[in-house]
């Protein structure tokens, strides 16, 4: 977000707002940032061949909440909208992709198999929806 943030028009908010429930929204930005706390508290041990995770699934389980809790909101969401291929009102191409290589060296710099065992947790609280 702080990379971006710059680049981001102070209305769009309140303008992506105005397109979906409000209480919806802030019911599924409240589910992440529980999913957040979880994650960070079980952190993914170790940086072998093999994924571990940490017992009892407490993410899995978080992930099972922050979808209950976002799904609402997301069946809202104008998928096909043109705005995702709008330029962004006054930002030159240059400082989008300063933004958008920010994001990419960040995610270069990920621990991959952190990586690994996030996307497993993630299969399997959505295999179980």
């Amino acid at each position: 977000y702080n990379s971006v943030k710059g680049i981001t028009d102070k209305k769009v908010p309140n303008y992506l707002m105005s397109l979906v429930d409000k209480a919806d929204a802030e019911k599924a930005y409240a589910g992440f940032l529980e999913f957040k706390d979880v994650v960070k508290a079980n952190q993914v041990i170790g940086a072998s061949s093999a994924a571990i995770v940490p017992s009892g699934d407490k993410i899995g389980e978080a992930a099972k909440k922050l979808s209950a809790a976002s799904y609402p909101f997301l069946k809202e969401v104008d998928w096909l909208s043109d705005i995702y291929i709008k330029p962004l009102p006054g930002v030159t191409p240059q400082q989008v992709m300063k933004a958008v290589d920010k994001t990419i060296a960040m995610g270069s710099a990920m621990d991959g198999n952190l990586l690994k065992a996030a996307a497993e947790a993630h299969h399997k609280a959505i295999g179980s929806i």
